[in-house]
């Protein structure tokens, strides 16, 4: 099935207009198409999905960006590692708690954004993302399983601001492997007396 075919189905199944955008920015919502009218960015934040994942979304096999703000669901479902070429997925402001272990199997995946959710715990599986660089739990309710961060062997941006965390895994950072690590808006009790080697260490 064609993308441009996808895209009706996908259509059928939200309330909202679908618009073919020439460049995506944040603010804006609706699909580009690179020259070979492939679905390569999309954007369905706000789209009253009240919880529910259209099923025709997961069907774009050349999709590199999805924003799915905002549109209060509670899960990522399993299918998500059909979407291959997906390196970011921005899925704040929702009601997440979890992830799915497929997760792991996109490869490509760069950035994910999980902030404004209801984790209490960061998943185990995020250190088992091949290519992931950057993740954002930020105003969540985090307070353990930040090991899992640091044991990931690409993950080199963490924002963690406004969670619950008392404690964090200083002895498991390694020199200049940590880029940005956001710790603001927590009770840390663990800070180290020596200095972090961190380009951008707040806390």
């Amino acid at each position: 099935m064609g993308d441009e075919k996808i895209i009706e189905e996908l259509q059928s199944q939200v309330s909202k207009k679908l618009k073919q955008l020439q460049k995506m920015v944040w603010f804006l919502k609706g699909y580009q198409l690179n020259e070979q009218n492939q679905v390569t960015h999309l954007s369905i934040r706000n789209f009253n999905l009240n919880g529910n994942w259209p099923k025709a979304l997961l069907l774009f096999q050349h999709l590199e960006f999805l924003d799915i703000q905002e549109n209060n669901l509670s899960y990522i479902p399993e299918e998500v590692s059909r979407l291959k070429n997906l390196k970011v997925l921005d899925i704040r402001n929702n009601q997440l708690k979890d992830l799915p272990n497929t997760i792991c199997q996109l490869p490509k995946l760069e950035k994910l954004y999980l902030g404004h959710n209801v984790f209490s715990s960061i998943p185990s599986i995020i250190s088992e993302c091949p290519a992931l660089d950057l993740i954002d739990f930020s105003s969540n309710q985090v307070n353990s399983g930040c090991e899992y961060l640091l044991n990931s062997k690409s993950i080199r941006n963490i924002y963690l601001k406004d969670n619950q965390l008392k404690s964090f895994p200083f002895e498991l950072l390694k020199n200049g492997k940590i880029n940005d690590l956001n710790l603001q808006e927590n009770r840390i009790e663990n800070l180290p007396e020596e200095g972090i080697h961190i380009n951008n260490f707040l806390y």
